[in-house]
């Protein structure tokens, strides 16, 4: 009964975990920076498979700019990455990122709760023409020694639980900290393969409450 009670409040917290968008035959609501429809490609991705490609314009001032939107308000993904992901037990978050810029670019990844509320990752570096892996672990780790967080937005104190408990936006940005010959250049950014990962423990148990129903239509 008590691993029951677990699932269903897991279930609660996003809709599926494991998730992983793949862009298989659209780019599933995801929008660009300026909330606009992004190119889809249907074999572009890594390996190819499906994948999405915007324009995005370096600026180094302020934060840099957001070049994709997963927003809850505009369906992307049909809403599999917002919730509690505490709740759900998320652990990581995983994106691979493209660009045809003639130098590395720095990228990050931003969650949302809305209202000033963000977590902002470190920035990864980024090399021309390949697929990169952007895996950032889900941990409360701003101002520690080897930090996965740039900040929490406004949220303030206790801020990694305020964003995290109530995620609605996902965005991938390109961070204002870049080579000095990109300024103002534009290229072009791609993105595939957008995906929440659970605990270990977590994925056992939500597997464990798929064969439940199972063993009891046996018996």
């Amino acid at each position: 009964m008590f691993v029951a009670l677990g699932l269903v409040q897991t279930s609660w917290a996003v809709s599926v975990l494991p998730f992983t968008e793949n862009f298989e035959v659209s780019s599933s609501s995801w929008l660009n920076g300026s909330s606009q429809v992004p190119v889809y490609s249907a074999g572009g991705g890594v390996g190819g498979t499906g994948s999405i490609f915007t324009s995005g314009t370096i600026d180094i001032s302020g934060f840099g700019p957001i070049i994709f939107r997963g927003n809850n308000a505009a369906g992307a993904s049909g809403g599999a990455f917002v919730g509690n992901w505490i709740l759900a037990g998320v652990s990581e978050f995983r994106a691979y990122v493209w660009h045809d810029g003639p130098v590395a670019l720095n990228f990050y990844a931003r969650f949302d709760k809305g209202a000033g509320s963000a977590a902002s990752s470190n920035n990864f570096l980024v090399n021309p023409s390949t697929w990169t892996l952007l895996n950032i672990p889900i941990l409360d780790s701003l101002g520690t020694s080897g930090q996965i967080f740039q900040s929490y937005g406004a949220a303030g104190p206790g801020g990694f639980n305020t964003v995290f408990s109530d995620i609605k936006n996902v965005q991938i940005a390109l961070g204002a900290a870049q080579d000095p010959s990109t300024q103002a250049q534009t290229y072009t950014i791609g993105l595939d393969s957008v995906s929440i990962v659970p605990e270990p423990n977590t994925a056992w148990l939500f597997g464990l409450g798929l064969l439940l129903p199972l063993v009891r239509w046996l018996s």
